[in-house]
């Protein structure tokens, strides 16, 4: 309990009718060489395949190319913040498909949660901020007016 004597507020998992885009996912079956002794996956293999997530719904959803930013464009796509909530375990074998969400757009920032779900419940959520930068002097720069205007396609917020 907080100072206040009320319960402290923890994050909740959604359900699959609580996706707010739907239509897209990107889906991974974790392997053996992911998980620990147990069966359960390696904590820092979730973070490896919430990027991939992100590089494809890149493609797929923003069509613009991920490493097209990175290589020609010179233009970074580091995470100034990264954070796990975990829910359930996944164990070696499982299907978990992700779900991407922008959850705000700054000046030279974006916000994106992923939503990785275990069937129709969430196992674990992810929540990035990306900073875009300049790759040649590595100072954030604002975000590419066509980065923008695809991220605006995917934003949500519990206000809208």
């Amino acid at each position: 309990m907080n100072q206040s004597n009320k319960p402290a507020s923890f994050p909740r998992p959604v359900i699959r009718t609580d996706i707010p885009f739907p239509n897209w996912s990107y889906k991974h079956i974790f392997r053996h060489g992911e998980c620990d002794p147990a069966g359960i996956v390696y904590t820092p293999q979730f973070f490896n395949v919430f990027n991939r997530a992100i590089e494809a719904w890149f493609g797929d959803c923003l069509k613009l190319s991920y490493y097209e930013f990175l290589g020609p464009r010179r233009i970074g796509l580091g995470y100034v913040n990264a954070h796990a909530e975990f829910f359930s375990p996944i164990k070696m074998g499982q299907e978990v498909e992700y779900f991407v969400r922008v959850t705000r757009i700054g000046g030279k920032s974006y916000a994106l949660e992923l939503n990785a779900m275990l069937g129709d419940m969430e196992a674990l959520r992810g929540l990035f901020t990306t900073v875009t930068t300049d790759l040649e002097t590595h100072r954030p720069i604002d975000i590419p007016s066509d980065l923008r205007s695809a991220l605006n396609q995917y934003l949500f917020s519990d206000n809208t």
